[in-house]
């Protein structure tokens, strides 16, 4: 009770809610026809406003881990082994949520993002900024320490699923226009989105290091390159 009514002296709405905006506009690209696909789905989704379901004539799920065929949010799900196991232009829109930072081959990624968009179609994606401050620990930090503090910092329950090994390899503006550009997209937009540090919730002191460090670098705009997120949209 007391960590809800300390996040809501801050943050007393959804303004800076990065799930929310992500998904927004993500949706301002759709209509009840498309065929979309959802790459690095995972398991169903406990936010409700990450499902399309329904939304669209068809949601299909990709995912390495097998656990994308027990995910409620799909109309259909399939596991991705050497290649993604659809058609060549065969989606109207594709998108990644906190994906590309655990993509250990970015330009093979992308290609196949590529491939399987129609003409025309796009690819948002949202991203950790590996600029800002928690990119840079979790890059600097060994991975087993990731497996032992990754559930307690997301408010995950202990034994939960294990964090996936990070890359970040395409997380940063320069990165993510020249492995675009190798895989034949156009960029139409990068967005710096810097959300509430819900992440740091775990105790108040970091909480409200955090709010500090969000009021600031979203009041200056020559500190955006130091938001959390990147949000982006790439055309094929």
């Amino acid at each position: 009770m007391i960590k809800k009514t300390l996040f809501r002296k801050f943050y007393p709405d959804d303004s800076k809610n990065g799930t929310i905006k992500f998904y927004q506009w993500l949706r301002e690209d759709l209509n009840s026809e498309n065929v979309v696909v959802n790459i690095g789905a995972g398991l169903t989704s406990k936010d409700k406003i990450r499902s399309l379901k329904g939304e669209v004539k068809k949601v299909i799920g990709l995912d390495i881990d097998p656990d994308v065929l027990n995910n409620q949010d799909l109309d259909e799900a399939h596991i991705i082994r050497d290649i993604m196991p659809l058609k060549d232009c065969s989606v109207d829109m594709a998108w990644s949520d906190y994906v590309l930072e655990h993509i250990e081959k970015p330009e093979i990624f992308l290609k196949e993002v590529y491939r399987i968009l129609k003409p025309g179609a796009s690819f948002f994606f949202r991203a950790p900024n590996l600029l800002h401050y928690v990119s840079v620990i979790a890059k600097l930090t060994p991975h087993f320490i990731h497996d032992l503090i990754a559930s307690p910092a997301r408010g995950l329950a202990k034994g939960g699923h294990e964090p996936y090994k990070t890359y970040h390899r395409m997380n940063t503006q320069s990165s993510i226009l020249k492995q675009a550009k190798l895989a034949g997209f156009r960029v139409i937009e990068l967005k710096y989105i810097e959300a509430e540090p819900s992440y740091l919730m775990f105790h108040w002191m970091p909480f409200c290091l955090g709010v500090f460090y969000e009021r600031t670098v979203n009041k200056y705009e020559f500190l955006r390159c130091f938001r959390s997120n990147i949000f982006g949209r790439l055309e094929k």
